[in-house]
């Protein structure tokens, strides 16, 4: 290979370090630029997702407690835990405003040609009360799969048909969903 002295003379080389200089520069910002950004979203990313899961975690511990307190009311039901499984979490569906611009432009050149241009544009905005709290639309119930009760007191038939039939009313699901076990 040609040394730099041989490939560029004097006056092509004081040209030629301030556009290495300004290269250089470009790039490193360029991968500043990019690894900013990227960072930032991973981080509300998974700060989003683990305050989602405490939430959906403290709810589901919510529910296991409430029916376990109502459970161990049954006559003769005993001691009980109960564990519950969940299929999806609950979904939340706010209120949006929503403005769909659309815009045509037709052009037309020398030679009779026609070109149509169309762009369409949509601006929502979610609505907020007065608290700044989003209007929900709908709210939709996380969907349980499963729930199994272990109650001492499952060894008595009758018991157990009471907790089952307890823990399908209370949750409104299927008795394929509810499993009575004994302690």
């Amino acid at each position: 290979m040609k040394k730099l002295n041989e490939l560029f003379n004097d006056k092509e080389k004081k040209k030629l370090k301030p556009l290495i200089f300004l290269s250089c520069i470009c790039i490193l910002g360029l991968i500043a630029i990019y690894l900013m950004p990227q960072n930032k979203k991973q981080t509300d990313v998974s700060t989003d997702v683990k305050v989602q899961n405490l939430t959906e975690e403290k709810v589901k511990e919510d529910l296991e407690s409430k029916l376990t307190k109502i459970l161990s009311k049954i006559n003769k039901a005993g001691d009980v835990d109960v564990m519950i499984t969940f299929e999806s979490s609950e979904e939340i569906v706010p209120a949006y405003n929503s403005n769909i611009t659309t815009e045509t432009t037709k052009e037309q050149d020398s030679s009779g040609g026609e070109r149509t241009t169309t762009s369409s544009t949509e601006n929502k905005t979610m609505i907020t009360s007065n608290s700044n709290e989003p209007v929900v639309l709908k709210t939709s119930e996380a969907k349980i799969k499963g729930v199994i009760v272990v109650a001492s007191g499952a060894s008595d038939p009758t018991v157990k048909e009471l907790l089952y039939d307890a823990v399908k009313t209370s949750l409104q699901i299927s008795g394929h969903q509810v499993e009575i076990y004994e302690k």
